[in-house]
C-alpha cells in the first residue's frame, strides 16, 4: 500500500478534504481534470515526459500539463482563470498553493525509498522494474489537477509528482544496467522543450534510437484490397503505451508460415504489410515516428477458420499488454480495429466478436504453438507473453 501516511489522502479513493466543499479555480479555455491519456513508462532514449519548473534555483519536474500551467502562472496568464470564492483572483492567491506543492515535492523526493518498502531492495532487477511500474501507475491514478484549491491537496500533488518522477528515473536507470538494455535517459536535456525540439528534427537527420532488424520492403501484393482515402478521413487509432517492440514481435508471426487445419499456409502478411497494419491500427504519442499511419488504411484478406482464431489471439494479446498502461481504451475498440482491417470478420458485429475473443484466442494460441517448427517468430512471441504472465 502506497502513501498511507499522507494527510487527507486515501490510497483507495484519492484526495479527501476536511470540509465537504472547497473553493475551486476554473480555466476559461477548457476543462480542468483527469485526462484519459498517460505518458509512457518505457525506457526510450531521449523520452522525458516532464516539464521543468525552476523556483529559487531548484528544478521541479511536472508531468500533468494543467498543474504545470497553474503553477507556472504569470500576471499575463492569471486572467485565463476564474474563481468565485476568492473574489478578486490574482497571482498572489496562486502562490499560497504553489508553496504547499513545493513542500510536498521536496518531501516526496527525500522519502521515495521509504514508500517502496523494506522488501524492494531485495528484489531482482526485473521484478524491481515491474514493481516500480505499478508504483508509478498508482501515482498517476491520483496525480491530476481539477481546480480544487486546498492546501493539503497541493501538498499531496507535489508529493505524488516527486514520487512519479523518481520512479520514472529509477525504471530507466535499472533498464540501462540490464544486459541488452538501452543507455537510458539522456539527462543532459536542458528541459522538456529541448526534448520537443529534438523530436521535430526530420527523420533523415534524426539518428535511430530504437534497435530494429532490417527487413525487406516488397511491393504490396496485387490481391490486397486498398481503400483510397485522405488522411483526414482515416480511422482513429489505438494508442499503445506498452513496449512497441513487443507488440511488433507478437504480430510478426503473421510474416511466416502457419500450420492450420487446412495444412501449411504461407505468410499472411509481408513485412511491409505488417508495418502498414501496425501504423494503421495503432499509434504512439510518445514515439510517433515508430508507428506512422500509412497513406491508405490497411485492409488484408486472410483465410477463415484457424487464421481467424490466430488474429483473435494476436489482438487479445495486444489488448492485455497495453491495458496495463493505457486503461482508457476498452476491448471493443480493439475488436473494432480487428474487424476494420481484416475482412474475415465482416460477418460478425464487434459486440459478438468481443464476447468470444478470449475463447478464440485460446484456439488461436494452439494453432500458433503447433506452428512453431515452421515459424521462426513464434518463440519470441511466446516468451513475451510468458514474461507478462499472459501465458503459462
Amino acid at each position: 500500500m502506497f502513501f498511507h501516511h499522507l494527510k487527507n489522502f486515501s490510497p483507495y479513493s484519492g484526495h479527501i478534504y476536511d470540509d465537504m466543499r472547497v473553493s475551486s479555480v476554473h480555466k476559461k479555455s477548457g476543462h480542468l481534470g483527469k485526462k484519459d491519456s498517460r505518458f509512457d513508462l518505457i525506457d526510450k532514449l531521449g523520452y522525458f515526459p516532464f516539464r521543468e519548473l525552476i523556483r529559487d534555483g531548484k528544478a521541479y519536474f511536472i508531468s500533468d500539463t494543467d498543474l504545470y500551467d497553474f503553477l507556472n502562472m504569470k500576471e499575463s496568464t492569471s486572467v485565463d482563470y476564474t474563481n468565485e470564492s476568492y473574489g478578486e483572483w490574482d497571482i498572489k492567491q496562486k502562490e499560497i498553493f504553489e508553496l504547499c506543492f513545493f513542500d510536498g515535492y521536496n518531501e516526496g523526493v527525500s522519502t521515495f525509498e521509504l514508500n517502496l518498502g523494506v522488501s524492494y531492495p531485495a528484489l531482482p532487477h526485473e521484478q524491481k522494474v515491474q514493481y516500480l511500474k505499478v508504483f508509478c501507475l498508482h501515482c498517476l491514478d491520483f496525480l491530476y489537477f481539477d481546480g480544487d484549491l486546498d492546501k493539503d491537496l497541493f501538498y499531496n500533488l507535489g508529493y505524488l509528482q516527486a514520487s512519479l518522477y523518481r520512479g520514472f528515473i529509477e525504471i530507466n536507470n535499472i533498464n540501462s544496467s540490464l544486459p541488452e538494455g538501452s543507455p537510458g535517459l539522456r539527462l543532459h536535456f536542458d528541459s522538456h522543450l529541448k526534448v520537443v525540439e529534438i523530436s521535430k528534427v526530420p527523420e533523415k537527420e534524426n539518428p535511430a534510437i530504437v534497435k530494429a532488424e532490417l527487413v525487406e520492403q516488397p511491393e504490396p501484393e496485387k490481391s490486397t484490397p486498398v481503400i483510397e482515402t485522405s488522411p483526414s478521413l482515416a480511422f482513429p487509432r489505438i494508442e499503445l503505451m506498452c513496449d512497441l517492440e513487443e507488440v511488433k514481435a507478437i504480430w510478426r508471426v503473421l510474416t511466416a508460415p502457419m500450420n492450420t487445419s487446412k495444412g501449411k499456409e504461407e505468410a499472411a502478411l509481408s513485412n511491409k504489410e505488417l508495418t502498414d497494419f501496425l501504423g494503421s491500427a495503432f499509434s504512439s504519442n510518445a514515439f510517433p515516428q515508430i508507428l506512422k499511419r500509412p497513406e491508405n488504411p490497411f485492409v488484408k484478406r486472410t483465410s477463415r477458420g484457424d487464421m481467424r482464431s490466430v488474429l483473435n489471439a494476436l489482438m487479445y494479446s495486444t489488448y492485455n499488454l497495453n491495458h496495463e498502461y493505457n486503461r482508457s481504451v476498452n476491448q471493443i475498440e480493439y475488436v473494432t480495429s480487428l474487424k476494420r482491417h481484416f475482412p474475415v470478420f465482416d460477418g460478425s458485429k464487434p459486440e459478438s466478436i468481443k464476447n468470444v475473443i478470449s475463447t478464440n484466442a485460446l484456439k488461436g494460441m494452439k494453432v500458433i504453438k503447433e506452428s512453431q517448427p515452421i515459424n521462426p517468430h513464434i518463440e519470441e512471441m511466446l516468451s513475451i507473453l510468458k514474461k507478462h504472465k499472459l501465458l503459462h
